[in-house]
């Protein structure tokens, strides 16, 4: 299953590029998965789907995709802030990172 997770996170990793011109100047992961998901759902419902073995799809998904996120880190955004608040995909209080486009 991990095997298929990481293939579901290749797939959604690349429509980066294109949901980036769609995001503010500055933006939270929590907005990018959010616009992420609204322009690519078939594919983000295939993706929790890999992600639920371990019973948190949401959390284990978001954070493969973070981290795949960061890869562009200086090329096309630049991190601004850490434990941003912010709600998460459920409008629960949480942190999430603050990323400024490039």
């Amino acid at each position: 299953m991990a095997n298929q997770a990481s293939e579901q996170v290749d797939t959604l990793e690349s429509f980066f590029e294109e949901t980036l011109p769609k995001m503010d100047r500055q933006f939270t992961s929590h907005d990018f998965f959010l616009k992420l998901l609204h322009g690519h759902q078939n594919e983000y419902v295939a993706a929790l789907a890999a992600h639920q073995d371990k019973g948190t799809p949401f959390k284990d998904l978001h954070w493969a995709l973070f981290q795949r996120l960061q890869k562009l880190e200086g090329k096309l955004i630049k991190k601004q802030q850490d434990d941003y608040p912010s709600q998460d995909i459920f409008g629960i209080a949480s942190t999430t990172t603050l990323w400024r486009k490039v």
